[in-house]
């Protein structure tokens, strides 16, 4: 579609750069960005005082994911015309996508003031204060989004959302309920209802909504598609059957024990994984084969999602499978026995993977264990893997904790180590599930609000017998929750053979 021509009542910059203008917005309609972008700003530098201009090169410099550029464009459109509706909201989403909440929070505070009525500004405005940490005030402004717009589903989400970081599973869920009544198609809410279910231990309803997950825009794993049917969960007669798995390594690790019972149904069981987890879920009683190259699966008959094995199995937390361990360490490869004896042997993981998007609030710094790293009687070895592996380094800390992380190669080297110790205390990683499934005493550290998976208000869990929960006492306090830790290091220590136990 072509630009409209200008005319004396809309034409965005004076006569001599009129034809730069639209050649520019012709550009941008024929999806050339760069050009349109260049033009643009040709504009305004002949003309600095051409609004549309600085709007549409902030626009085309964000779909570039030029943050700093796009930001510098608008903000000087916004000074050029102050009370322009939505374009404090446009600052305030590049804000809001590089990290700086508080400015995100002043640019959607500034649009209300513009219009009052704009439900999406206090929407927005709810969401940077979600990720502020102040639960009341983003309640308050999704409150006022849905009195001004009653079906909006976003802030019926969110709002459920940040209930459900206060721990008050009823109200998050009624207001899940509300945004599937308005939009029963939407997976958002049916996956949010889900997570609140199983973590106040409805598995029967849970298990059901988590098959909304396939359908959410940023679901991690793409649905295989398979000609060969999806397992019903029906006797399998010998029939080779394809477990798939998806999501993290401590979703597969978590979930993979279903493989045993797959195999009790009649099945030959192939697990499919990825490499690194290939020799440990070798080890998974009834798993026949593991293949980890989707390109050369071996023929089956059927096939299932790994994490959809829970509903198949009707899985509530009375018959949830507890048989531990189910995976089994290698024999040989790293070593511990060089190191000096006689003391308590602690594994200690202090942060996950930082692209997790729960990430900031599961990791600590490794500061916080430092009074720990001179504790007579306990041996640290560290399990850390990936870049923060060099905060033992940085701290001075790599002659007073074992740095094994650097050398493990696959999750089997990391089960090796740990067959070898007499405790871990990890953040919620896979190193912790993996501790769990292989029998070990397992410390886990948790933040206020947990995942689904670790349900309210325990200081166990069903899926792992040997595992231990330790939850902040409030929203961010990990000083609080070592304390903790540290006063039960200090019960272990006076306990009988300073053993420490589950």
């Amino acid at each position: 579609m072509k630009p409209k021509a200008a005319t004396s009542e809309n034409r965005p910059c004076s006569d001599n750069t009129e034809e730069l203008f639209r050649t520019a917005l012709l550009r941008a309609q024929q999806n050339q960005p760069l050009a349109a972008a260049q033009l643009f700003l040709e504009v305004t530098r002949l003309r600095p005082d051409c609004f549309e201009a600085y709007c549409q090169l902030g626009l085309i410099l964000r779909q570039l994911n030029q943050w700093d550029g796009a930001l510098a464009s608008l903000q000087k459109a916004v000074q050029l015309k102050p009370g322009f509706p939505k374009l404090n909201l446009l600052i305030g989403s590049l804000h809001k996508q590089q990290g700086h909440f508080e400015a995100a929070a002043e640019c959607c505070r500034r649009e209300i003031q513009i219009d009052p009525a704009n439900a999406d500004a206090h929407y927005n405005l709810g969401l940077v204060l979600q990720n502020l940490d102040r639960p009341e005030e983003a309640i308050a402004a999704y409150q006022t989004a849905l009195a001004l717009r009653p079906n909006y589903v976003d802030a019926l989400v969110n709002l459920g959302s940040v209930f459900q970081d206060k721990l008050d599973l009823a109200a998050a869920i009624h207001w899940y309920e509300q945004a599937i009544g308005w939009e029963p198609q939407n997976p958002e809410p049916h996956w949010q209802l889900c997570t609140a279910l199983l973590a106040r231990g409805d598995f029967e309803r849970g298990w059901r909504e988590y098959e909304w997950r396939w359908q959410q825009r940023d679901f991690a794993t793409p649905q295989p598609r398979y000609p060969q049917p999806l397992w019903d969960g029906a006797d399998l007669r010998g029939q080779r059957i394809l477990l798939h798995s998806e999501q993290g390594y401590g979703d597969i690790i978590q979930f993979v024990r279903y493989a045993t019972l797959v195999a009790r149904r009649g099945g030959e069981v192939v697990v499919g994984c990825p490499p690194p987890l290939r020799s440990l879920l070798a080890t998974v009683p009834g798993v026949a084969q593991v293949v980890t190259d989707r390109s050369a699966l071996p023929p089956f008959d059927l096939h299932a999602p790994l994490m959809s094995l829970p509903a198949i199995f009707q899985t509530t937390l009375e018959n949830l499978p507890r048989e531990i361990p189910y995976l089994t360490a290698p024999a040989t490869g790293l070593d511990l026995s060089a190191q000096p004896g006689g003391r308590l042997k602690v594994g200690l993981v202090w942060a996950g993977e930082p692209t997790h998007k729960n990430d900031r609030r599961r990791s600590l710094p490794l500061e916080l264990f430092r009074p720990w790293a001179d504790w007579p009687g306990i041996q640290w070895h560290s399990l850390q893997v990936g870049s923060r592996t060099a905060d033992l380094n940085r701290l001075n800390l790599a002659e007073k904790i074992t740095d094994w992380g650097s050398r493990f190669r696959n999750f089997g080297d990391t089960a090796r180590v740990i067959s070898q110790l007499d405790l871990v205390i990890s953040v919620d990683t896979a190193v912790a599930h993996l501790a769990g499934a292989l029998g070990k005493p397992v410390w886990s550290l948790h933040p206020f609000a947990a995942e689904w998976r670790w349900m309210l208000g325990r200081e166990d869990t069903p899926w792992y017998p040997t595992m231990r929960l330790f939850r902040q006492p409030a929203p961010g306090d990990w000083e609080g929750l070592l304390q903790l830790v540290t006063s039960e290091l200090a019960n272990l220590q006076s306990g009988p053979a300073g053993s420490p136990s589950a």
